[in-house]
Parts: C-alpha cells; sequence; structure tokens
C-alpha cells in the first residue's frame, strides 16, 4: 500500500505542476440546472468507494498571487458497482477540473500501467443537489474495482465551510493566514469530488503540499515529509484512515504549535499556547475513562493518535473529525486566571462531546441524517456523563435535567417540532434542521429514560455490543434497539421496549401525565403535551411511557426504576394501602414527560416545599414541578394562580437546580411584560432574597460549582430587576475592571454598560480589543448588548456588521442587544430592518438576518410592533428567498403571543399587583406595630 501511495503521490505532484496557474480547461462540462425532486438529493448505491488517495496544495500567501486562497487538488477514488453500469454519480461542488477520467483497477501483481479514460464529453451537473452524473463509454462491471482520477482546482472561501480560510493577528500585529474545514454534513463535496453522504465509508490516504513556514494536521499520523520540486515546499504524507465517512476527514494548514506527547495533542496559535493546558490534561482523562466504559480504547480502533485544534474562525461549536476534533477557540482554551468555572466546564463537556463521538458517529455512524440522533443524542448524554468519570465535582447528572431534559420540551410541544428519527430529510436545509434540540437533546434525554428504564449495567452492555457488531459501518435505529433488547431484562419490561423505542423515535412530541389522587388510590392517563391550541400540532398521539414515583410515607428519590409501563391510550390505576399525603410521578425526572396533579396533590406538594429540608424532595424534582407549572399554566392546563402559589416556596430556595427552572420559567413572562416589570422588580427581588443575602458577590472556599453558577444566576436577576444594594455592589466592581472576580464578571460587566453610558462602553471595549483569552474575549463581546441609549445601541450594531466581530460570533452579540434590555427591542428591530442588506452581506446570507428577525419579534409586546414587523415582510421579504418563510412565520408568533397575553398574562399582572400590594401592607402594618412599641415605651 505504501509503494502505491508513492506512485501516486508522483503522479500527483507531476498533474499538479502540470496544472499550471492559469484558468484550467475543463473536460466537465458546465452545469446543467435541473428540475429536482427530493429523491434527486440522494446518490444511487450501486456505485461504492472504498479507498480516496487526496493530494491538496492551498495557496495563502501574499506571494500567491491571483493564485491566492484557492487550492489544487488531485484525487483517486477506489470504486466498486454492485451491478453493471456507465452511470457514475458523486458530489462536487465549486471545484473547476483539467482532468476527468477512469479506468479499471489492474489486478494484484499486474504491473502494467493501466490506459485512462476520459468519462464521456455528455453529462449532468445539479447544483441544488451538487450531484455530477459522468458516464463511461462501457459498463463499469459487477464486483471490479475501478480508479476514478480527477484534478481540480477550488475556492479557499471564509464562509467556514468545506477547505476554507482563517486568520488571526499575532502577538506581532502580522495576520496569519491558515486552512482548515468543516465538511459536515455536506461540504467535503468542496475539497474533492466524492461520495459525500454518511453511508458511503472508505478509507483515505492525505497528502499535503505546503510552504516551509507551515506545517500540517490531518486525521492520522504523520508518516513522511519530503521535499516538493519546488523551492521552499514540502510534501506531508499522512497514515491511512481507518474506513470512515467524507464529513470527518480533516486537514489543518497554518503555524500553529502543539502541546503533546506520542499519542495525544492540543494544537492552537503560538500566542495561546499556555491556555492549552487544562484541554490536554481533561481529553487525555476523558478519551482513556470513555474507552474503559465502552470496553473499547480508542487507540485500538484504527488510529493511533488524538489532537485538538483551536480554530479562529469556527462555524459549529466544535467538530468530530477522527483523530483532529476541530475547536471554536473559546470551545477549547483555557486561561486559569480568567477562564470562568461556567466556561471551563463548557470546554470540558464539549471535549467529551466530540470524543464521544469517536464511537458514536464515527467508529458507527447513522446511515443518513434521517437518524442525527444515533449520533448527536450519544455525544450529548455523554457530553454529561462522560464528563463526570472526570470532573466530579460538578453535578452534571443534575445540569442535565435543567439544561437537555426542560429545555427542549418548549420545542417539542410545538407543531414545529420533528420526530428524532426523520425520513423526510433530502434537502441542506432539512439536513440543517436534523442538528437542532430534537437530535442533541431529546437524543440525549430518550437514551437516558431507557438507561434508567433497562437498568444502568444492562444498558452499558448493550452499548458495548453495539459498537463491536457495527463497527466501522453505517447505523440504523433499528440496530441500536436490538442491542438494547439483548440486554434489556424482561423484568425491567422487555416486552414493551420496542412499543417505547417507537412512541419516542418515530413519534414527534411527549404526554403530560395526569394523576388524579384520592385518598388511596392515583389514576394515571396521557395526553399529548401542546403549549398551543389549533396549530395544526396532532393532539391525538399517545405514547408508551415508563413511570417511575415516590410518595410520602415511603419517600425516595434516589430509585428511578420504572413501576410500570402506561401503555398507550389506557389508564392505569394504583391502589395503596395507607392514605397518601402527597405522590411524585417522575423521579428525579428521568423520564420524558411532564406531570401534572389533581389541585389536592399540587396542594399537599407546596405544603411538602415549605417543609424543613422540602420533606426529602430530591432537587431535580424540585426542579421538574417549578417547570411543569410554568409550563402546565402557560397552555392552559391549570391556572397561573396556582402555580404562583406552589412557586412562593422558592422564597427558601437556594439549590441552583430549581432555581434555574424558575429563571426559564419567568423569563418568558417578562418576555411577555415588555417594558411593563415594576411590580415584577419587587416580587422577584423578595423571591431570590434568601438566596441573595446567602450567596452574595464573594465566593468562599466551601462554594461548589452549583454555587457558583447561582450566585451568577441570582446576581444577573436582582441587578437586572432593579436591586439597588445589587446594583451599586456591580458597580464598584466595575470601577476597577482588571481585579473584577472572574465568576461575576458576566453580571459586573452587564450592570457598568447598563447603568452607564459612553466612558462605560468605551472601557470595556479597550478591553476587548487587547485580550487575550478567547473565553473572556467571548464574554466582553457579549456583554455589549447591555447598552441602553440609542447612540450605544447603533455603535453595537455598528460593531456586529463590521469585521472587528467574526462572523461565528455576528449572532451572539446581537441577540444580546435585545435580550438583555426589553426596551431595546424595538430600537434594534428598527436597525436590522433598515440596514438588512448590510446586516446579510456581513453574517453570510439573507437566512441569518431572517432568523435575527424572527428572533427580535419573538419578543413583541405591541400590536404596533406587529404592524411594523408586517410593513417590513410585505416591502422587502422576497429579497429574502427561501428564507421569506422565517419572515412569515415570525408573523404567526407574533399574533399568537400577542393573543395569549391578551387572554392570559392578565393573571400574572393581577397576582403581581396584589402581591406587591400585600407587601406593602405587610410593611405599613410592620411599621405600625413597631410606632406603637415605642409610644408604649416613651410612655412607661
Amino acid at each position: 500500500m505504501f509503494a502505491l501511495r508513492v506512485a501516486l503521490l508522483v503522479a500527483a505532484c507531476v498533474s499538479l505542476a502540470s496544472a499550471g496557474t492559469g484558468q484550467l480547461v475543463q473536460d466537465v462540462q458546465p452545469p446543467v440546472t435541473l428540475a429536482t425532486t427530493l429523491q434527486d438529493y440522494r446518490l444511487q448505491e450501486t456505485i461504492k468507494p472504498q479507498y480516496y488517495n487526496i493530494t491538496l496544495r492551498p495557496y495563502l500567501l501574499e506571494t500567491d498571487g491571483a493564485k491566492r486562497f484557492t487550492f489544487d487538488g488531485e484525487v483517486f477514488i477506489e470504486v466498486q458497482a454492485s451491478t453493471a453500469t456507465n452511470s457514475v454519480h458523486l458530489h462536487s461542488k465549486n471545484l473547476t477540473y483539467s482532468v476527468s477520467q477512469y479506468w479499471a483497477k489492474p489486478a494484484d501483481g499486474v504491473t502494467t500501467t493501466p490506459t485512462p479514460i476520459s468519462f464521456n464529453a455528455a453529462n449532468e451537473t445539479d447544483t441544488d443537489t451538487d450531484i455530477v452524473k459522468l458516464t463511461t463509454s462501457a459498463n463499469l462491471e459487477a464486483g471490479r474495482s475501478y480508479i476514478l482520477h480527477f484534478v481540480y482546482t477550488g475556492l479557499m472561501e471564509d464562509d467556514m465551510h468545506g477547505f476554507y480560510r482563517s486568520y488571526y493577528v499575532d502577538d506581532n500585529n502580522v495576520t496569519k493566514w491558515l486552512g482548515s474545514t468543516q465538511f459536515q454534513t455536506n461540504h467535503a463535496r468542496r475539497a474533492f469530488p466524492s461520495f459525500d453522504e454518511p453511508q458511503f465509508k472508505a478509507k483515505f490516504d492525505v497528502t499535503l503540499i505546503r510552504h516551509r513556514t507551515f506545517n500540517t494536521a490531518s486525521n492520522t499520523r504523520l508518516i513522511g515529509t519530503y521535499p516538493h520540486a519546488q523551492e521552499g515546499y514540502y510534501i506531508d504524507v499522512y497514515k491511512t484512515t481507518p474506513t470512515m465517512s467524507t464529513y470527518i476527514l480533516a486537514f489543518i494548514v497554518s503555524e500553529f504549535t502543539a502541546r503533546k506527547d506520542t499519542e495525544f495533542g492540543v494544537l492552537a496559535r503560538p500566542e495561546y499556547y499556555t491556555q492549552t493546558q487544562y484541554p490536554y490534561n481533561v481529553g487525555k482523562l476523558i478519551l482513556k475513562e470513555m474507552g474503559a466504559y465502552l470496553n473499547l480504547d480508542y487507540y485500538t480502533m484504527g488510529n493511533d493518535k488524538m489532537d485538538m485544534a483551536a480554530i479562529p474562525d469556527f462555524s459549529a461549536g466544535a467538530m468530530e473529525n477522527w483523530g483532529l476534533l476541530t475547536y471554536r477557540e473559546r470551545s477549547l482554551l483555557v486561561d486559569e486566571s480568567a477562564t470562568t468555572l461556567a466556561s471551563r466546564q463548557s470546554i470540558a463537556a464539549v471535549v467529551a462531546h466530540e470524543q464521544a463521538h469517536m464511537w458514536f458517529g464515527d467508529l458507527v455512524t447513522c446511515q443518513w441524517w434521517s437518524y442525527t440522533w444515533l449520533n448527536e443524542g450519544f455525544a450529548r448524554y455523554f457530553q454529561y456523563f462522560g464528563t463526570a468519570f472526570v470532573e466530579t465535582e460538578w453535578d452534571l447528572d443534575k445540569q442535565f435535567v435543567v439544561d437537555q431534559v426542560q429545555s427542549v420540551m418548549a420545542m417539542d410541544s410545538t407543531n414545529a417540532t420533528n420526530p428524532l428519527s426523520d425520513e423526510n430529510t433530502y434537502t441542506p436545509a432539512h439536513l440543517s434542521r436534523m442538528f437542532n434540540s430534537i437530535s442533541y437533546n431529546k437524543g440525549a434525554t430518550f437514551i437516558r429514560m431507557i438507561k434508567h428504564t433497562m437498568g444502568e449495567e444492562n444498558f452499558q452492555k448493550a452499548l458495548q455490543a453495539y459498537l463491536v457488531k457495527y463497527s466501522y459501518q453505517p447505523s440504523y435505529p433499528q440496530y441500536l434497539l436490538s442491542s438494547w433488547q439483548q440486554f434489556w431484562p424482561n423484568s425491567s419490561y422487555n416486552s414493551s421496549s420496542e412499543a417505547i423505542f417507537d412512541s419516542f423515535t418515530t413519534q414527534v412530541g411527549y404526554p403530560v401525565i395526569h394523576l388524579e389522587v384520592a385518598e388511596t388510590t392515583v389514576r394515571f392517563t396521557q395526553k399529548r403535551f401542546l403549549l398551543k391550541d389549533n396549530d395544526g400540532a396532532d393532539e391525538s398521539l399517545v405514547y408508551t411511557v415508563p413511570i417511575s414515583y415516590t410518595y410520602s410515607g415511603n419517600v425516595n428519590f434516589q430509585n428511578a426504576t420504572p413501576k410500570f409501563i402506561l401503555r398507550a391510550g389506557i389508564a392505569t390505576t394504583v391502589s395503596y394501602s395507607q392514605p397518601l399525603k402527597w405522590i411524585i410521578a417522575n423521579v428525579q425526572q428521568t423520564g420524558y414527560y411532564r406531570v401534572n396533579y389533581s389541585v389536592n396533590n399540587w396542594n399537599a406538594i407546596h405544603q411538602a416545599l415549605i417543609s424543613a429540608d422540602h420533606e426529602g424532595i430530591h432537587e431535580n424534582n424540585r426542579a421538574q414541578i417549578v417547570d411543569d407549572l410554568f409550563n402546565l399554566a402557560r397552555a392552559g392546563h391549570i391556572a397561573y394562580n396556582l402555580t404562583l402559589q406552589v412557586i412562593e416556596y422558592l422564597e427558601t430556595e437556594t439549590n441552583y437546580i430549581p432555581w434555574t427552572s424558575a429563571f426559564n420559567g419567568f423569563n418568558f413572562l417578562t418576555i411577555r411584560l415588555g417594558n411593563d416589570t415594576a411590580n415584577f422588580n419587587s416580587y422577584i427581588q423578595h423571591l431570590t432574597q434568601k438566596a441573595y443575602n446567602q450567596l452574595g458577590f464573594n465566593e468562599t472556599s466551601e462554594d461548589r460549582a452549583l454555587d457558583i453558577y447561582l450566585r451568577t444566576k441570582v446576581l444577573s436577576w436582582a441587578c437586572r430587576y432593579g436591586s439597588t444594594d445589587c446594583i451599586n455592589k456591580a458597580k464598584g466592581y466595575f470601577q476597577s475592571l482588571a481585579t473584577v472576580p472572574k465568576n461575576i464578571r458576566a453580571t459586573v460587566y452587564c450592570v457598568g454598560l447598563r447603568e452607564g453610558g459612553a466612558a462605560e462602553f468605551q472601557a470595556l471595549y479597550d478591553k476587548f480589543k487587547a485580550e487575550t483569552v478567547a473565553t473572556e474575549e467571548t464574554l466582553l463581546q457579549n456583554s455589549f448588548g447591555c447598552v441602553k441609549s440609542q447612540d450605544l445601541i447603533e455603535r453595537v450594531f455598528n460593531l456586529v456588521i463590521s469585521d472587528e466581530i467574526r462572523r461565528q460570533d455576528k449572532s451572539s452579540v446581537l441577540s444580546t442587544l435585545y435580550t438583555e434590555n426589553n426596551e431595546n427591542v424595538s430600537p434594534v428591530f428598527a436597525l436590522v430592518t433598515k440596514q438588512h442588506e448590510q446586516l446579510a452581506e456581513a453574517m453570510g446570507g439573507y437566512s441569518a438576518v431572517a432568523t435575527v428577525i424572527s428572533n427580535i419579534a419573538s419578543r413583541f409586546t405591541t400590536q404596533q410592533q406587529y404592524d411594523d414587523l408586517v410593513a417590513f415582510n410585505k416591502a422587502s421579504g422576497s429579497k429574502f428567498g427561501s428564507s421569506q418563510a422565517t419572515l412569515t412565520a415570525a408573523e404567526e408568533t407574533v399574533d399568537e403571543n400577542l393573543k395569549w397575553a391578551e387572554s392570559k398574562l392578565g393573571d400574572f399582572r393581577t397576582y403581581l399587583a396584589s402581591r406587591n400590594g400585600s407587601a406593602v401592607v405587610n410593611a405599613f402594618s410592620a411599621l405600625s406595630l413597631l410606632l406603637v412599641a415605642l409610644v408604649t415605651m416613651l410612655r412607661h
């Protein structure tokens, strides 16, 4: 194989050299746009690749002249046909060809050089599907191997897809350019002609030609570097990859430095070398622990090295290229003095997520993006439970509930959702949709539910068997179910396993389980939970659901094993020997469902929550109760007064998990309140008072991670909603920006800008421009949106459309402008709509702008704002192409929100007003008693 590679390498150098620097002559005819059907987006399966040999030469230097930011490429693809055919279909995008030919692969031992045959001149290219349809003069024989050979050039664009260009400015103020890749889901075709679907697995040999000032990296180990015929250039040759999909191939051409040993390394720009220590340490440990849990060591799977690289411009958070994981800089690099604990946790979690993909995604791969959750669901699951193997003090199992389970439920309770396994997946837009919170959060939540149903040990054995059986193969959901069933005990409801699986993977949504609680009986029923009436969602769906519960007199929140299976459409009644004080279903929220109770049980739960130690109710279930109450009231299942009465218990709550659910619930309501938050200000300050007083601004040595996170949230809400003490202390810290404790910086920076003016903004902006820590730079730029004056709003907006904010960060910086202060919603909408063309250019297209407009509109609270949106859509919507549908959907959302506020928000306003009035009355009464006591004392 190595001798073959040397021969091909020589041929590649000759071919690339002979290609010259001028415009290449095309053997392949210009594209012909065809009428495209959904099925046209899929490749035919009659020809499959076995092996790619790819040579690439990027042009990144200023001296490269007109060729700068292009690349030369050559690829040999070994293929086999399952049936005789004269048609070869493969993917190609933005590539210009000079050679396009094929030949039959000589049999082993045959030394005769084959004669290349050009493809027929007549061919078709569908620019919608990126499929090139080539034809051969004679049929390719079934079962015989052929070599496809292409020489071409491509573009290194700045859109963070394909083989693209990125840059950074070094300590000497010199701009350094580099080449990196992002191929998922459909962008390998921009670097080389390929069978660019996950099912078409093959082995890859990669050769990279570089100038001496650069170094390179790829998926596998570098096995040789040779001088190129052109002085000053070298040829880097990489070891053959394992059998894998096109989308996880990767290569980098840069001036990066590496912290590494013989197996593991972290790559970054030289100035950031010191920030690679933590990801290096934690990455090695997580990779080892993941291999131990899955009984399959990473280094035995066909790749004997692992690198992680920090890329300045990167569209995704990170990417699971086998052996060369790529990340945004802020998602990998840690500075011990500046990186917050939350960012540190996020970095460890993203490392675990990408490393989990080595098994779930790289070794065993979803057959098509319809089953993205087979990759992403497991990666998101181990993002928490894999990190917890190493970082044991972060309570990640508890954070999972509020971060993953509860967050996905809102999306999955409307008509805008999709099933985990979605067969209607063809177009690039469909592919993008599959990388949503359904595949990630719901996928992970479903996996966790199965673990608790079949038992941890059985779950672990099943995953080990699944990985061994389907190594290097594409997988379907049925394969996973079969592996689970193999180890799923009959005593744990194996007979219902398929029904449970199908309920939550092929159907959309989830149920709300209603418990009708009598003295000694509880009747369990279900219906699909929907946030909105009449939005087109199917209300009739029912599910097969594992039900767990615990109750007063037999309290056990540690055992989340289901007590029974609630079958689709069949009520279940459970009897008890003693009268129930209260019952709570869905122990630790391990099941994917909401719970509603008869009012008597809600009242009993309230009494338990305000009792000593909340009567032992687990923090996950306290969070579940809060989240369910908010959403049941929002959907009209219960009255808001009931929700607000029960969550009054939060006055005594000092745990991060329930408070996170509470803040999420309040967030929806405060958005609907718009600028009318005076009564809410008093309410939230009173509700958070115990937590605020207990935590304060100062960390202590006794603080656990969740204490630090809760402090951040409580300070943020207290300062935002008018706590004078909070605001004054935060402003005091802002006066000395260099010494603000790292874990409260987000609050201090935001308060400084919200309560300050141009001088405060300039101080923070200057700090941002001088910053050399990626996580701190992100924190600073995401604080810019806390400004409130029109001139500063415009200044931040102008920053967003300038090159000072990288394209990958523009959306998040812009979003802070309208999320941090409700008053900014209309001014920001006016700016975005007035300058939508400039914003589209800055963000890379009208689709991104449509998303921004939709997100702003989701916060509208007045008829005038709705009218402004309709007027803009009418005047400019046609510019948005297919994204005009996003603008139309935004109108519907605003209309729904206005109607919801008209029918339900009054209850919340009335509660706040009456509660605020009661507080005033109580304060007056207390003062009167004090005066009476004082007068009495004076009289005596």
